[in-house]
């Protein structure tokens, strides 16, 4: 029989499962900022863009990804990393859908700064998670693989989009990078809450509207030039955000002492 003792060690001890579905999730939404990289000369070529506008379907999601990174991790403090993870995920899998059947080239950036953004609200909350789930040596163990998962989301992208295109899937062609994401996303948001715990936040706080919005266009001011600068040639516009966010850096970490 087991002893009060084991059965109290083995009900502390954390579910890798939670992990798992953690890092999946975190992978897909790291891995679409380059898997689209492979499918840019298809997309160019079957929906007509032009060389600028194909750009946009990177610079938009990681755009994105990089704006919303604060705000999603705040809220995750505020409504719970499992229900924001929830939240985040189930948008990436709509917005994916939407790249993969997008009728036309601006149909298709809109969906990828959609994308991007949910991926900014489920990301953060795989950290929380790991923070609030995993203690001592298996805390260790589960950074460890969350720094793997990150590694492998670089290195796998561009490997995954090219079989994917190659296969040619039902002749879907590049749309077949980003509808893979519907089968992954709708298996995590079914484990997601058999696995992960439900973690408590800070009740009785709301979200800094005002601090977000100010945090967002701050960091708009910083990765969209750095994006697309070089690209363009460093035209005029791309200097003006820089400098224009200095003062709003300012107004941010003023507003935040006020607060």
């Amino acid at each position: 029989m087991t002893s009060p003792q084991t059965a109290a060690r083995a009900a502390d001890r954390p579910s890798w499962a939670a992990l798992a579905v953690v890092l999946i999730g975190g992978f897909i939404a790291f891995l679409d900022f380059f898997i689209a990289n492979v499918a840019i000369p298809s997309i160019q070529s079957d929906l007509g863009a032009s060389p600028p506008e194909t750009q946009l379907v990177m610079v938009g999601y990681g755009a994105a990804l990089c704006v919303g990174l604060i705000t999603g991790g705040r809220m995750g403090d505020i409504y719970g990393p499992r229900r924001m993870f929830l939240v985040g995920l189930a948008l990436f899998t709509v917005a994916s859908a939407a790249c993969g059947f997008a009728p036309s080239i601006w149909f298709l950036i809109v969906a990828r700064v959609i994308q991007g953004l949910a991926a900014a609200m489920l990301a953060p909350q795989v950290l929380a998670i790991v923070s609030h789930v995993y203690t001592g040596e298996a805390r260790g163990r589960a950074f460890s693989a969350y720094g793997l998962m990150l590694g492998l989301s670089g290195l796998c992208g561009q490997v995954i989009g090219g079989v994917l295109i190659a296969l040619d899937i039902a002749g879907l062609d590049w749309r077949t990078v980003f509808l893979i994401n519907i089968p992954i996303g709708l298996v995590i948001l079914a484990l997601t809450p058999r696995t992960v715990p439900d973690i408590r936040t800070q009740s009785g706080v709301r979200l800094d509207l005002a601090g977000a919005a100010l945090a967002s266009v701050s960091l708009a001011a910083v990765v969209l030039p750095l994006l697309e600068g070089r690209e363009q040639g460093w035209p005029l516009w791309a200097w003006l955000s820089l400098i224009a966010a200095v003062p709003l850096f300012a107004l941010l970490i003023t507003h935040q002492r006020r607060l």
